[in-house]
């Protein structure tokens, strides 16, 4: 179909007049009939005849040049198929405002693009405008009934981006399509990112009629995880924050990172390659917890900044209950230096004050009372406490019953010889320091408690028999760390594993940070960074931080909503997505330049002809 501005066409028809009226005066008063041309003689007969007929020539080539000239004037486009103008259909419009659109001016490219896909559409065409993510504070954008053009170019303008992503398949039951007055066509608007087709229903693509509004994208670099380089250490002075940046562009990125917290200031310089990442180490002074991460770049500004807030691990004070032997000598090596450690050791829990300390070793003891068991179960209600449990030959019912959280004690096993690790969790915060070394893997064990452990095993026994099993701060170990049960004791392994154990069951968490689309039911009431106040059930939709009486917490975009992986053409084909490409569908296929250098070859074949005499 052929698009011309009527304004243009009448000039046009204008401009034929006077060059018909030209051509009958020429006509009747200059007309020499070709009879007369036997009188001549037969060169100057056919000279004049070939006068007479290149100024026919001439006259129609000028015709043909102006009409030209009125036609690019008129600005005709050639546009057939589904964006024909006119088209009637009731429209789903999915329109992506997910954290990704964000990027560059990505997002009002959407919704000027989508005002051009309207305008292709009848007036009676009817509309639902869906956004791909609710935004805070905005008015609910996604509809459950059909709308006009007028409406749905209102909505348009009212959808804000948000810091997070949605997919197609958790917003079609928004989709309205039993009450539609014409076929239904789904238009996605956005870029495409693969996440936002994962599980797409079928139901929108078995008809064919599902078409995908391309936006461009761009690269981007995210900040994808920020966190204690040891998570279970005690630092007395300072401490090492790893940060971990992800190129998801196509093209090698150079540039500086900056961690600030309060007027500390650090800088790295580094380079990423294409879908690779780098994690870069900070120090920071154990006074400063929380801050800022800052990367320098030009693409998808959210998740270039990352709010951090580490609760750090500090000196603690342990009660023992049992023996202290080697135990003790692990916690305090020596007395000469100022250990993370002190500690207290009674025979039995009696009628200890189990707040003054936080953490209770159970090194041994073959049973507590009923008394015991609650004021223990008391205590690991509390926040930043834990009880480590070391199994002796017998474990009493109260004892099981009080560990029976985490796993249960069964029989009591001694080896015929030794058993050894036969796994080990490296991935664990406990593990990972041991993960290059052998220092675990020849300890032996004489003697040790089958466990009943279903989940939260980090370390096996020889015949898979859980060794340790951790559960909500409490820690089980399946045997005593004394030489008559394992030479573990004369290991190297034997102090740094003690220290994290102790500080990994007692402070398991270490960050105080968040997502965007998470809640804060932990925290409880957080004053966001606006000044407004967020309840525990709400959804955080903004990153920064987030305050209580006693918390700072970071908020932040997941960087992997920024992963601007498209998806491809073979899988859109695939699906039965029709894609319409900015660049090409809505250029409209302009004929003007066409017709002027026609016209210029016109105007060049008169000068031709007028230069032949």
């Amino acid at each position: 179909m052929i698009f011309l501005q009527p304004i243009y066409l009448i000039g046009l028809a204008l401009t034929a007049v006077p060059i018909i009226i030209h051509l009958w005066f020429r006509k009747k008063l200059d007309k020499i009939p070709f009879s007369t041309l036997k009188f001549l003689k037969k060169s100057e007969a056919r000279r004049f005849g070939w006068l007479r007929i290149r100024e026919i020539i001439v006259l129609v080539l000028r015709c043909i040049l102006i009409a030209l000239i009125f036609l690019s004037l008129a600005r005709p486009q050639f546009k057939a198929g589904f964006l024909r103008s006119g088209h009637l259909a009731s429209v789903v419009v999915i329109f992506d405002n997910s954290y990704s659109m964000a990027y560059g001016n990505n997002f009002e490219i959407a919704k000027t693009s989508a005002l051009k896909l309207f305008s292709r559409y009848s007036s009676k065409s009817e509309f639902s405008v869906l956004s791909l993510c609710r935004t805070q504070g905005a008015s609910r954008v996604n509809q459950t009934s059909w709308v006009n053009k007028k409406s749905a170019i209102e909505q348009i303008h009212q959808i804000n981006v948000a810091n997070k992503t949605g997919t197609i398949r958790a917003l079609f039951p928004y989709f309205v399509m039993d009450k539609a007055k014409y076929p239904v066509e789904y238009i996605y608007v956005g870029d495409g990112q693969e996440n936002v087709f994962a599980d797409l229903p079928q139901e929108l693509t078995i008809e064919e009629n599902f078409y995908w509004v391309k936006i461009p994208m761009g690269n981007n670099l995210g900040i994808t995880k920020v966190s204690l380089k040891d998570p279970i250490a005690i630092s007395l002075d300072n401490y090492v924050l790893s940060v971990t940046v992800k190129n998801y562009g196509l093209d090698m990125w150079q540039g500086k990172i900056t961690l600030q917290a309060e007027n500390y200031v650090r800088e790295q310089e580094c380079e990423i390659r294409p879908a690779n990442e780098k994690i870069l180490n900070f120090t920071l002074p154990i006074a400063l917890n929380h801050g800022t991460v800052h990367l320098y770049d030009d693409s998808l500004l959210p998740d270039n900044i990352y709010y951090f807030s580490k609760s750090l691990p500090e000196k603690m004070k342990i009660l023992i209950i049992g023996t202290k032997r080697f135990l003790g000598s692990g916690l305090n090596p020596t007395n000469e230096v100022e250990g993370p450690f002190s500690f207290d050791a009674l025979e039995s829990i009696g009628s200890a004050n189990l707040q003054r300390y936080g953490l209770v070793i159970l090194n041994g003891i073959d049973e507590i009372s009923k008394h015991d068991k609650i004021k223990l179960e008391t205590f690991l209600m509390k926040k930043n406490k834990g009880v480590l449990c070391f199994l002796g030959q017998a474990v009493g019912d109260n004892l099981n019953s009080f560990i029976n959280r985490c796993c249960r004690a069964e029989e009591y096993v001694s080896a015929k010889g030794y058993v050894t690790l036969d796994w080990v969790d490296y991935d664990h915060p406990i593990f990972e320091v041991f993960e290059h070394t052998a220092v675990l893997k020849n300890i032996k064990f004489h003697s040790f408690h089958k466990l009943d452990a279903r989940k939260n095993v980090i370390a096996k026994l020889t015949g898979n028999n859980p060794f340790i099993v951790l559960d909500s701060g409490l820690s089980v170990v399946a045997t005593q760390f004394l030489p008559q049960y394992t030479d573990i004791v004369y290991k190297t392994a034997f102090v740094p594993l003690i220290h994290r154990l102790i500080v990994n069951t007692a402070h398991p968490s270490h960050d105080h940070e968040l997502y965007v689309g998470d809640q804060a039911l932990q925290f409880g009431k957080l004053k966001a960074p606006t000044g407004e106040y967020i309840l525990p059930e709400q959804v955080l939709l903004k990153p920064g931080f987030y305050t209580t009486a006693q918390d700072t917490l970071g908020v932040n975009v997941i960087a992997a909503e920024g992963n601007l992986k498209m998806l491809g053409s073979k899988a859109a084909k695939t699906m039965h997505i029709e894609v319409i490409d900015l660049e090409k569908d809505f250029k409209q296929d302009d004929m003007s330049t066409a017709l002027l250098l026609f016209a210029l070859f016109v105007l060049l074949l008169e000068s031709l002809l007028l230069l032949i005499h």
